[in-house]
């Protein structure tokens, strides 16, 4: 075992876990102390902590990309060298990502970039390996998705513990019925994308495989999703095709990419419950404290200041059916106030009370609670260290193997 990683990532799992559940935030000492200085001498951080805890740095984005670039330089595996900077490059990318469509903090992007950077690859003694982090620096998209499965469980008992104690049965119906059509156009679009593969090398022999496949199926996803209903019936087209070559693996195929899709779909809809359900609350413009989330965005655009309640898996939901990015994130114009998990700010605050004030904003206001990540992160992380990817493990059991 690697046992360097392993500790860098012990360390700074328990003190990111317990500074986010004490106080809501990461400070980037303790993953990336680099990114941490350039912030003070950029001016990012405004005051110091009196916690010798918070000044105490952990080297983990500089341990992971020095110690593989020594591993790969004396094994002449210049790609292994790279391999720490190229993980954290992606583990980054899904982080910032998450966190510019509102679904992250910034710290937790930060975090994953941190265990991305010490595991670039699959282990060798790890039971369950994805085959493309086995010959690439992919394994970040392991953590993150173990992150997101594993705690399924817990929120999925706790969800249903408020809807019964609350007697919401037509949440508890919600959750397993709405979107379910959309989950199966996906299904759908995947089996449709699947296809198309098989039946180009049918009629011309030319296979597209490794990386190739999957950005040819992400197109043909694209396509389908952005032609809604043209999309649908060329996927029944092509999912019939399929089912008169080879009838019962193509019917087993495409159960198993529905029940995996659908099993996602619950469990996003299950977050969105916890999200306006529990951990939201509405309060008047005097509540409002800095550092509180809120759960809207308040902005100006064309002299009229306008407000949007809608959570981010309904954008997911409105991306995906009208393969539309931009609405992960649409242009409000002048954002005056907005669920940035970093909170508000004083001179936010004070103009939504100047606007309330002036009568242009009616004096509710929706206040996220704070749902720490950091402890989530820290068990995907372990999980992918010890065992393997949970998502490819669910794959190998609904294909069999």
């Amino acid at each position: 075992m690697e046992y360097l990683p392993l500790l860098l990532g012990l360390v700074m799992g328990v003190v990111t876990s317990y500074t986010d559940i004490k106080t809501g935030f990461i400070d980037d000492i303790h993953v990336f102390p680099t990114l941490a200085l350039l912030g003070k001498i950029r001016g990012w951080e405004e005051e110091e902590s009196g916690s010798i805890l918070d000044r105490i740095p952990i080297p983990v984005v500089e341990g992971g990309v020095f110690y593989y670039l020594y591993k790969g330089i004396s094994s002449g595996d210049y790609f292994l060298a790279l391999s720490g900077l190229l993980a954290f490059i992606l583990g980054s990318g899904i982080g910032w990502l998450l966190y510019w469509i509102g679904a992250w903090a910034s710290g937790d992007a930060v975090i994953l970039a941190g265990f991305s950077t010490l595991m670039p690859y699959a282990p060798s003694w790890v039971v369950v390996a994805p085959p493309y982090a086995v010959y690439y620096p992919l394994y970040s998209l392991t953590i993150f998705l173990n992150s997101i499965i594993s705690i399924f469980p817990f929120i999925f008992l706790y969800a249903l513990g408020v809807i019964l104690f609350r007697k919401q049965f037509e949440e508890l119906r919600n959750i397993f019925t709405e979107g379910a059509k959309l989950t199966a156009e996906v299904s759908l679009w995947i089996i449709a994308a699947l296809g198309f593969r098989l039946i180009l090398y049918d009629f011309t022999g030319v296979a597209i495989v490794g990386i190739w496949s999957w950005l040819f199926m992400m197109v043909v996803i694209y396509v389908l999703g952005k032609f809604r209903k043209v999309g649908d019936i060329i996927g029944l087209a092509v999912l019939a095709y399929l089912l008169y070559t080879d009838p019962m693996p193509m019917v087993r195929a495409f159960l198993k990419v529905l029940a995996m899709l659908y099993l996602f779909k619950v469990f996003f809809s299950l977050v969105k419950f916890m999200r306006t359900g529990v951990l939201m609350e509405e309060v008047p413009v005097e509540e409002l404290g800095e550092w509180d989330i809120l759960g809207e965005t308040v902005f100006e655009r064309d002299g009229e200041v306008l407000r949007d309640r809608s959570d981010l898996f309904t954008r997911m939901k409105n991306a995906v059916t009208s393969a539309d990015p931009s609405l992960l994130r649409p242009d409000y114009g002048r954002v005056i106030a907005s669920p940035t998990a970093e909170g508000l700010k004083r001179e936010q605050i004070e103009e939504l009370r100047k606007l309330v004030e002036e009568g242009k904003l009616e004096n509710r206001f929706l206040r996220k609670k704070s749902m720490p990540f950091a402890p989530a992160l820290f068990l995907g992380f372990l999980i992918s260290y010890f065992w393997g990817d949970i998502f490819w493990w669910i794959q190998l059991k609904l294909g069999g193997m």
